[in-house]
């Protein structure tokens, strides 16, 4: 399962692609409409999945993405419109259009942070009876690839794989402390707290505290976004009651002796059973703390694995780490 195919939706003529790509702020000049679909499916669709679906409207887009989107949505219906003799537009897809083109978009400037909602569907048997339902994350996102000095304001690729391969093994971090190296925007957070609170369900331990969750990151800013994500109240994870938010800094676990720095003192407490972290591998002078770090998280009797997701950037980076790493045989590397 991915977060980028249809599959999040079953088969549904491709109009779920439109509310995707509007959740997620993709261009529209990598869209696909549906022009195999009638004006009225179309025409309904958008209208009322996602111009006037409450969840987007109090969690939109950025209004430079929603004005892109709606020109170019309203050129194709405009171009349905010619073969369709009763085919009219809803004067309330217009109004939001003109709306934004009154608006302050200043195009010069770097794009404003915005909602991004992804869309997920759990593993039988922790998703609903019905085959069309379908978990929602939604995240206050920079994007650009760099604010403030740091790149984790937005989700990455790798972050899509890591929770791909979560979802598809859930059973995995069931009953285990799972504590995320670079939590950047909070995506991963609530993959987990999300599969936790599922996996609670499903072995109905209703009564037994959930897991923990530990989201770290050197970055305060960072950090504080990621908490402001999942405490949305429209993410599951809000209703989880064991993430923590800490500065993990990775080269402290290279400091001696080992039993007095402030990376073992955390990692110690933690107790994680599992270690996660992805697109974390993109500077050649970060290989060595981390890898210092999950060796150090792996040294602990509680911590079974450590799993990381990688976008290959440089070979040579990758070629480091992966030789570092590979000499933790608790360590899984996922490209």
């Amino acid at each position: 399962m991915t977060f980028t195919s249809d599959v999040c939706y079953g088969n549904d003529n491709g109009l779920s692609a439109l509310l995707k790509g509007y959740s997620a702020l993709i261009p529209p000049l990598h869209l696909k409409f549906p022009l195999h679909c009638s004006f009225t499916e179309v025409h309904t669709f958008l209208l009322h999945q996602v111009l006037l679906d409450p969840h987007l409207k109090q969690y939109p887009p950025s209004g430079r993405y929603q004005l892109s989107f709606w020109k170019w949505a309203i050129g194709h219906l405009e171009r349905m419109d010619k073969y369709d003799e009763d085919a009219e537009i809803d004067t309330r897809i217009y109004d939001r259009y003109l709306s934004l083109m009154s608006g302050p978009i200043d195009r010069s400037s770097p794009p404003p942070d915005s909602y991004v909602t992804y869309y997920w569907k759990p593993p039988s048997p922790l998703g609903s009876a019905n085959q069309n339902s379908h978990e929602s994350i939604t995240l206050l996102e920079s994007r650009t690839t760099i604010e403030s000095g740091t790149t984790g304001l937005r989700t990455w690729c790798a972050s899509f794989v890591l929770a791909s391969y979560l979802i598809a093994n859930p059973e995995m971090i069931h009953d285990q402390t799972v504590l995320e190296l670079g939590c950047g925007t909070g995506f991963l957070g609530i993959v987990v707290a999300t599969l936790q609170q599922k996996l609670n369900e499903c072995h109905q331990s209703h009564h037994q505290s959930l897991p923990a969750v530990l989201l770290t990151d050197v970055n305060s800013g960072v950090l504080s976004r990621c908490r402001d994500n999942i405490r949305l109240r429209c993410n599951q994870s809000s209703n989880h009651q064991n993430i923590s938010f800490s500065t993990l800094d990775w080269f402290d676990s290279l400091s001696l002796p080992l039993s007095e720095n402030a990376a073992t003192a955390f990692l110690s407490k933690a107790s994680a059973g599992v270690v996660i972290g992805a697109d974390i591998v993109f500077d050649p002078s970060l290989v060595l703390p981390l890898v210092a770090t999950l060796r150090l998280a792996l040294s602990f009797e509680s911590t079974r694995m450590a799993v990381v997701a990688l976008t290959v950037r440089n070979e040579q980076t990758l070629t480091h780490f992966v030789t570092e790493a590979g000499e933790q045989s608790s360590t899984c590397v996922v490209r």
